[in-house]
């Protein structure tokens, strides 16, 4: 496939930004470094911007440095398994692909629909541009509220994941892992291997959801499932205790968690824990979409919201104003797109990249549709085992909305009773509650109270039922500077002619007017 290199296109029209590079991919996981590998190979240039210092994303986070230090790192190597172990090959075909211009421990702080990327890297920020952006930024685990939450020693299974690969940390004491899918197996069975034992595995899932879902597997996902079979059989043969059906977890403690108790078959269970493992499941990671005005469609099943796209990852705008006019340059790509694993945000960024070098090159040839129809079966056959593991393993922490002394928004501190005060008080919309009570307004910009909140917002509107709509999404979506917001570089200054958005919520500037 030949694409004409970024100094072949026509010359710029008057007052058009030239472009940085022709594609920026955002995120160095599978399906970034599979999309960067994919055009680069083709004659494109190529920047991927990653918050991470190596690249692996969070499934092969920190393969490289564990790699480089055997043999003193075997143990880990071995414990961690071969699904860890699997990403040697897409690491090394990324450092060894030319024309890849890949900057680490860089933040993406805004993203706009027309390919304008902010991005922070210590204390130095700017703008780069390109004809296409790639947004595989991931997936995050599905934030739960619960009473004793924010306890030191209350972590998520990808937390503790983290420490384990990038820290080669291990954890020690009573270890109770609660919660749902299929990460709690593998985690449980890595500390296992690792010669940590669990004292109980605590499954809010049921044996009646995998009847239930038996109509959805699809042959192309049966190796998926053996292998969470196979973590199940080996945990089950180191006699480590499995519970199903759990419900009313809650962490107890002063200064850190101390036990954690839970009711199971009706009867209420407490034990003493040291570390309380909790995971409910994996939503994609919206923010970036969101910032750049990508529509974003609620999925009452899955209590998270996922961006609107083709197969192919074009995003779709959502309707109303927006701070960039013309087509939407961006395409999302993996997890950010759909939940799917590393097979699948493989292919996936493939997919995605082979759709961007159809339209650089404005071609139609048979083979061009050809490698196309490939990849998307590619895609559709790594993503076979999902349908399955959606309805055997449905959310259960964020089955019900939290108590009102529960805290919601961990930044601020704002419990479930305050929340539902204002909105008793006629605060009826996300943006409303954001401008009363700080609600999504702290460093992870509603990241993990926003999905919470549309819910408690459903709770109360069971009469006028809508569809949760989040909080308008601004910049910077990360903690910024001021030095370096007062020296961007990069900064056209037509980007900083925007017509500002009428963002105050009615009620508010009704509010302000009697003041």
């Amino acid at each position: 496939m030949t694409v004409l290199p970024i100094a072949t296109f026509p010359s710029k029209r008057p007052n058009e930004v030239v472009p940085d590079a022709d594609v920026i991919v955002i995120g160095a996981g599978p399906a970034g470094i599979s999309a960067a590998v994919e055009l680069a190979s083709a004659g494109i240039h190529v920047i991927v911007l990653d918050m991470q210092p190596a690249p692996g994303g969070q499934i092969f986070r920190a393969l490289e440095a564990n790699l480089a230090a055997r043999p003193g790192t075997d143990n880990l190597l071995a414990a961690l398994g071969p699904t860890y172990n699997a990403g040697q090959a897409l690491i090394h075909r990324f450092r060894a692909t030319s024309g890849i211009d890949y900057r680490p421990n860089t933040t993406v702080w805004d993203l706009r629909a027309d390919g304008t990327v902010g991005w922070l890297k210590e204390e130095t920020a700017g703008y780069l541009r390109a004809r296409h952006v790639v947004v595989a930024n991931g997936a995050m685990e599905r934030p739960v509220p619960f009473p004793g939450w924010t306890l030191p020693g209350v972590i998520t299974a990808g937390a503790l994941q983290t420490l384990i690969k990038a820290s080669r940390l291990q954890p020690e004491g009573r270890i109770v892992i609660v919660g749902t899918g299929p990460l709690i197996f593998l985690i449980a069975d890595q500390l296992r291997r690792l010669g940590v034992r669990p004292t109980l595995i605590a499954r809010t899932d049921r044996i009646q959801d995998k009847i239930a879902a038996l109509p959805k597997i699809h042959w192309a996902g049966i190796p998926a499932l053996l292998k969470g079979l196979n973590w199940v059989a080996r945990l089950k043969i180191a006699g480590i205790q499995i519970r199903t059906g759990v419900s009313d977890l809650k962490a107890h403690g002063s200064d850190r968690v101390e036990t954690v108790s839970m009711t199971i078959a009706g009867r209420k269970l407490e034990l003493p824990c040291d570390l309380l493992v909790v995971h409910d499941g994996i939503v994609p990671s919206t923010d970036l979409a969101h910032c750049a005005g990508v529509a974003l469609e609620w999925q009452a099943a899955d209590s998270s919201w996922h961006p609107r796209t083709s197969l192919d990852g074009q995003a779709e705008l959502a309707p109303g104003p927006a701070f960039t006019s013309g087509p939407c340059r961006i395409r999302i790509s993996g997890d950010a797109r759909r939940i799917g694993g590393a097979d699948a945000a493989i292919a996936h960024g493939r997919h995605a990249a082979r759709a961007i070098l159809a339209e650089l090159e404005h071609t139609t040839n048979p083979r061009g549709k050809s490698v196309a129809n490939l990849s998307a079966a590619a895609v559709r056959s790594a993503m076979a085992a999902r349908p399955f593991i959606d309805a055997a393993f449905p959310p259960g922490l964020a089955g019900q909305v939290p108590d009102d002394e529960t805290i919601v928004c961990r930044c601020e501190e704002i419990t479930a009773g305050s929340l539902r005060a204002a909105i008793r008080e006629g605060a009826t919309d996300m943006n409303l509650v954001r401008g009363l009570l700080r609600c999504g307004m702290g460093p992870c910009q509603g990241r993990s109270c926003a999905v919470t909140l549309a819910r408690i917002l459903a709770e109360a509107n069971t009469q006028k039922p809508t569809t949760p709509v989040p909080f308008r999404a601004r910049p910077p979506l990360r903690p910024l500077p001021l030095g370096a917001l007062a020296n961007l570089t990069g900064l056209h200054p037509e980007l900083a002619q925007v017509e500002l958005l009428e963002d105050k919520p009615e009620a508010v500037m009704q509010g302000n007017d009697h003041a």
